[in-house]
């Protein structure tokens, strides 16, 4: 009999609508502390600010290196002045979209995987945010900002402006 019920429910619940089966995820929006910072990550992201105000600029830098071959460890040909950060995002001839630097020392870079760089490849990377905002900034307000994309793939850093700090929702672009 139980078999018969549940295959009953089973039937029914096939029949429903994909609108009425489907899951909704709901985002929690971070918080931003008044004065502080708050890295998002990687772009490309949107953001919206649903209460509060705060500002947002992206961190990265660029710099000139090679592989010997195909490997995972790139050679800069200066120390950058701002390294790339654990985990960013790395970019230029010869490197695959979405690679990230695995750990940097000195002007040697780790990939997350193998690559083939020519010598002298500009090469660009994400870095990690700086503990007071620098660099072009672009204030947040909620409920007048609405979406905004960041067509990069830089590090998202938001700062909490003075005041109550702001709640903000991230999201890959056009994916709300």
């Amino acid at each position: 009999m139980k078999k018969i019920l549940l295959g009953i429910a089973l039937a029914l619940f096939a029949m429903l609508p994909d609108a009425v089966r489907a899951q909704v995820v709901v985002q929690v929006p971070s918080f931003v502390a008044p004065s502080t910072l708050f890295d998002f990550g990687n772009g490309p992201l949107e953001m919206r600010v649903v209460q509060g105000n705060a500002l947002f600029a992206t961190a990265s830098s660029t710099g000139v290196g090679s592989t010997s071959g195909s490997a995972t460890l790139l050679t800069l040909t200066a120390i950058p002045a701002t390294p790339p950060c654990n985990g960013c995002i790395i970019s230029g001839t010869g490197i695959t979209s979405g690679t990230t630097v695995s750990s940097s020392n000195g002007s040697l870079l780790t990939l997350s995987a193998l690559m083939t760089v020519s010598a002298s490849t500009a090469v660009a990377w994400g870095a990690a945010c700086p503990t007071t905002p620098t660099g072009p900034q672009t204030p947040f307000q909620a409920g007048v900002s609405g979406d905004t994309p960041f067509y990069t793939q830089a590090r998202i850093c938001g700062y909490g402006a003075a005041g109550p700090g702001a709640s903000v929702v991230a999201f890959p672009i056009g994916a709300h």
